[in-house]
């Protein structure tokens, strides 16, 4: 790989690439009322995923851990003990990653696959502990792929943060869902581009894959 095509997704194979799915947890996937849309976002994960656990690109479920709270100074703070907390606490199911695209029981998350928690308030998962020095130190991840809920929320902050330090980074637009569908536009269209790749699913397989 010369200098002059390391910005690009193209020129990093699979071992260097890491799919990191994005907070697709029951509470968020069921916001989507549109059933062809939701059918449609989760076919687009699963083939990704399905592509990645087949090749040897690292996969990394990133979730909010919602058996914690925010930190005190998020603004997140207020709605979350209103809100989010207390129809958790009555439905903690809907905490759990989507049972069509969650980690395989059968490996618990073994190999390259793994699970990612990050306190509630944060958009980007590459605030998580652990998780960049994973990424860069121990797997020499170059490349991230990412998909997720919402495009406005944990999409945008990590692939903002994720350029910010340095990785290569791809968002697939049709694995990304935002409850305000301008804004997803928006974003996709004309404000992630300006610092990342955006991508189809099949340009995304093909890096998953080579």
């Amino acid at each position: 790989m010369s200098n002059a095509s390391a910005y690009k997704p193209s020129a990093y194979p699979a071992a260097e690439t890491a799919l990191l799915l994005l907070d697709y947890q029951n509470v968020l996937v069921n916001m989507i009322q549109d059933q062809a849309k939701k059918e449609k976002l989760l076919k687009s994960v699963k083939t990704l995923l399905d592509t990645a656990r087949e090749s040897n690109a690292t996969i990394i479920h990133c979730l909010i851990d919602t058996a914690q709270d925010p930190p005190a100074a998020n603004k997140a703070m207020e709605l979350w003990y209103t809100v989010h907390k207390p129809m958790l606490e009555s439905m903690p199911d809907m905490g759990a990653e989507h049972a069509e695209i969650a980690t395989k029981k059968s490996d618990g998350g073994a190999g390259h696959e793994s699970v990612s928690l990050r306190l509630p308030g944060y958009r980007s998962v590459l605030v998580a502990e652990g998780i960049v020095p994973l990424l860069r130190d121990t797997l020499g991840i170059k490349h991230l792929i990412l998909g997720g809920i919402a495009t406005s929320g944990a999409v945008l902050g990590t692939a903002i943060h994720g350029t910010d330090l340095d990785f290569v980074v791809t968002v697939v637009g049709d694995a990304c869902w935002d409850p305000n569908q301008e804004v997803h536009n928006a974003l996709i269209d004309t404000v992630i581009p300006t610092q990342a790749w955006v991508s189809g699913v099949d340009e995304a397989v093909r890096y998953l894959s080579t």
